[in-house]
């Protein structure tokens, strides 16, 4: 039995657009010899589609792609597997199903409902879906088949420290003597997330003693990426095929009675060497810039170009995105701005073949500056700098109006936790690529990118102090620990919840942190004062691109007014 893993990169609510990728991988696949083609959770509406799903055309317009597809399979021996939302049978319960329907010569021949629905991070999907009332099997060529959805094959995920559902659908895959299990699934990208999926899914292949087949999507729905990934195991958990992260492609498993392996696919080659993470991660923030401007229509960015390493990286990610001649870096140096500053924007943006402004603010800072001391004095430090941050602002949203262009953010989240940034100044924007990425992880992915790409990155941008330059000699460190410090704090509170008292004591035992400490012993409390007091600005944020188990955005929900002392 030949059976193809088809990793698509379904839009959410692009039907027509789904339905022909679908049949385009269905074809090939045919064309290949296959006897089930396999494609990702929700194919035909696109993952995740939140509130769309009470809309009452969803219904509709999925039982049409359904009719279109089963068209497709008429006359064919291929069969084909596709996820949908779906009517709930039952009158009790929600409406909606997370259903996976298998065509098979022109009609709907098996259909099995998600068991189990999450509802944690950015998941939400017991808001929207009546899980299945029971699993069950589908038969072809003397082969029973189990389909899961995703989370169904998550119940003993360790990550949780416990077991998430009562019920556990490989149970019933047991019991019913299934030979054989595919998931499809919607799975979202975290850093460091796809070794655990894999081990995770090789013990369950293990544990049944079947073959199991992973297919996932590949591409990105506003801040949430999908890897894609897709693989292959037999029954002993052994890896027989994987095919690319952050790329649409195509692959066929054949099994028999004594053998499994993996054939070429059709299309793009398997990746069976799995990349590194921070060159995952870079294809990963790509996609999701390219996704994310291609599907609101849109073709040309802006960002500001300050010289410093945040901007570099924002511009070398969106000129890979979108093409070094969609992107338009805009220098806007005040009084207080370096001279190689405005050198090393220009530098990069003249290695990258970008579009490149240089807008001052020194006369419209200074004109501000002295209209709005009039009558009250001169204005306190802060809001002289916040001013500076907010004409740049300004700048870039005119622009934007004028170019008919988004505008990128440049923040990294240890400024997002921090609240080291500027309402309507730099958190100005349509996204944050950069929003799920710790300082040290930046640097970390500008030297990835030098090494990759041809070192488009200046030098200097690598090894100055960082600062904002809003004032003379200013540098980060004035008001904030060191970054490596730092980060571990927010790592540590943000993405594995550790208290106050689990932090300091992961933190006493490196050397840097002892001396800090000594000089500064309660900088821990005091960092998450303000991480805790900057919830509001944050909720005012672009959509960040989530690398993380916990980033700021749809999957943390941290009430703004509310007393959290640490």
């Amino acid at each position: 039995m030949r059976i193809a893993l088809a990793q698509i990169d379904p839009v959410v609510g692009a039907f027509e657009s789904n339905v022909r990728k679908i049949k385009e991988a269905y074809e090939n696949a045919r064309q290949a010899g296959a006897d089930l083609v396999l494609t990702p959770e929700l194919g035909i509406c696109g993952y995740p589609p939140h509130d769309l799903v009470e809309r009452p055309e969803m219904f509709d317009r999925c039982e049409k792609a359904i009719e279109e597809l089963c068209e497709v399979t008429r006359g064919s021996r291929c069969a084909l597997a596709v996820g949908h939302v779906a009517r709930n049978p039952s009158e009790f319960g929600r409406a909606a199903q997370n259903v996976v329907s298998v065509l098979e010569d022109g009609k709907v021949a098996f259909r099995q409902a998600k068991s189990l629905l999450p509802t944690y991070d950015v998941f939400d999907e017991t808001r929207y879906f009546e899980p299945a009332a029971e699993a069950k099997l589908w038969s072809r060529g003397g082969k029973r088949i189990a389909f899961a959805i995703c989370e169904d094959l998550w119940a003993k995920d360790p990550a949780f420290e416990r077991r998430l559902y009562r019920n556990d659908p490989i149970e019933a895959y047991r019991t019913q003597k299934a030979d054989l299990l595919v998931s499809l699934s919607a799975s979202p990208y975290v850093l460091g997330k796809r070794s655990r999926r894999e081990e995770l899914h090789r013990e369950i292949a293990r544990e049944l003693g079947v073959p199991l087949i992973y297919v996932n999507q590949v591409g990105a729905t506003d801040e949430i990426l999908f890897d894609g990934g897709s693989f292959a195991l037999d029954s002993s958990g052994r890896l027989l095929g994987r095919l690319p992260v952050f790329q649409a492609s195509l692959g066929v498993v054949e099994f028999s009675e004594s053998d499994a392996r993996w054939n070429l696919p059709p299309g793009p080659e398997r990746e069976d060497e799995a990349p590194s993470e921070i060159e995952a991660l870079c294809r990963g923030l790509v996609v999701g810039i390219r996704d994310y401007f291609a599907i609101n229509r849109f073709q040309t960015a802006i960002l500001g170009l300050s010289g410093g390493i945040d901007s570099a990286v924002v511009a070398t990610l969106a000129a890979r995105a979108l093409g070094p001649q969609n992107v338009l870096g805009v220098a806007m140096p005040s009084q207080y701005s370096s001279g190689h500053s405005l050198e090393d924007a220009e530098q990069l943006a003249r290695n990258l073949g970008l579009r490149f402004e240089v807008r001052p603010i020194k006369f419209l800072f200074s004109t501000s500056l002295r209209e709005l001391s009039e009558n009250r004095g001169t204005l306190a430090p802060l809001a002289q700098e916040n001013l500076q941050s907010r004409l740049r602002g300004n700048i870039l949203m005119t622009l934007s109006n004028h170019y008919g262009s988004l505008v990128l953010t440049t923040g990294n989240k240890s400024e997002l936790a921090m609240g080291y940034c500027t309402l309507y100044g730099d958190m100005c924007g349509a996204l944050a690529p950069l929003g799920d990425i710790l300082k040290v992880r930046v640097y970390e992915l500008a030297r990835h990118i030098n090494a990759s790409w041809g070192n488009p990155i200046p030098e200097r941008s690598l090894t100055k102090a960082p600062s904002a330059e809003l004032r003379p000699n200013q540098t980060d460190q004035d008001t904030l620990p060191p970054y490596e410090l730092l980060d571990q704090v927010i790592e540590d509170y943000v993405e594995k919840r550790l208290s106050v008292e689990e932090i300091e004591k992961h933190l006493l035992d490196q050397v840097s942190a002892k001396g800090y400490f000594a000089s500064n012993p309660n900088w821990i409390r005091e960092v998450l004062r303000k991480l805790e007091l900057n919830e509001y600005k944050r909720r005012q944020s672009a959509p960040v691109l989530k690398i993380s188990p916990k980033a700021f955005g749809i999957g943390r929900r941290i009430p703004v007014a509310k007393v959290w002392t640490q």
